[in-house]
């Protein structure tokens, strides 16, 4: 087990989630269009600064990730519900980023917790194989980086905030449609998800988090 350098046990404890492993494998398995008894594996794969993840192996050699959020992570509707509309949007700007395959940004489910189901991404960590790159190697790569941050940057939306599917935020929310080519409310701007607004007893806070049209008040 991994240990912190200050208040170790009050930081596992935060990040204690106690969930139903069965019905989790469940739904992980129909979100890919299969059953149950065709999971070959259930491991845990990382501990990230906010998520747990676990890989998933089926009979067929397919592989995916499920990840959950630790109690600690806030706001959790609104946390996993803009990470997965977020990257589906990225996605379907050709961004090369994971398939999402399914998701509940609510913890009332069979499996009790919030869950994001998506695709493995097969590669090495940066960070471990740099120093063994050639210079026209990490040349070549940064090259790459700067393509896609431009693509990025050329994104525009109506407001700032944080992005979510529509159909996901409530009405009173006044989100900020993102306009799309087939004319279809899909993606919008919602509350800002910074964990400066919500740290702690700000998460009880009763003021505004956006989505902000304008820079100033």
């Amino acid at each position: 087990m991994s240990k912190f350098s200050y208040n170790d046990a009050l930081r596992h404890r935060e990040r204690r989630r106690a969930f139903n492993v069965s019905e989790l494998k469940r739904l992980a398995a129909l979100a890919v269009q299969q059953k149950e008894d065709d999971i070959a594996g259930f491991e845990k794969l990382a501990e990230g600064g906010f998520n747990r993840s676990f890989k998933i192996t089926m009979r067929d050699g397919f592989q995916f990730v499920a990840r959950i959020p630790y109690p600690v992570t806030e706001p959790k509707f609104l946390v996993v519900a803009s990470e997965v509309a977020t990257i589906d949007f990225l996605r379907s700007h050709g961004i090369p980023v994971p398939k999402i395959f399914g998701y509940s940004a609510v913890a009332d489910n069979p499996a009790g917790t919030e869950y994001i189901f998506m695709e493995l991404v097969q590669g090495q960590n940066l960070g471990d194989i740099w120093f063994t790159l050639s210079e026209q190697e990490r040349i070549t790569l940064v090259m790459k980086l700067v393509q896609l941050e431009t693509r990025l940057f050329g994104l525009q939306f109506p407001a700032s905030g944080s992005l979510y599917y529509y159909d996901d935020l409530p009405a009173h929310d006044y989100p900020a449609i993102v306009p799309s080519p087939s004319s279809t409310r899909r993606f919008c701007i919602g509350p800002d998800t910074s964990l400066g607004l919500w740290y702690g007893k700000r998460l009880n806070l009763s003021v505004e988090r956006g989505p902000c049209k304008y820079a100033s008040g």
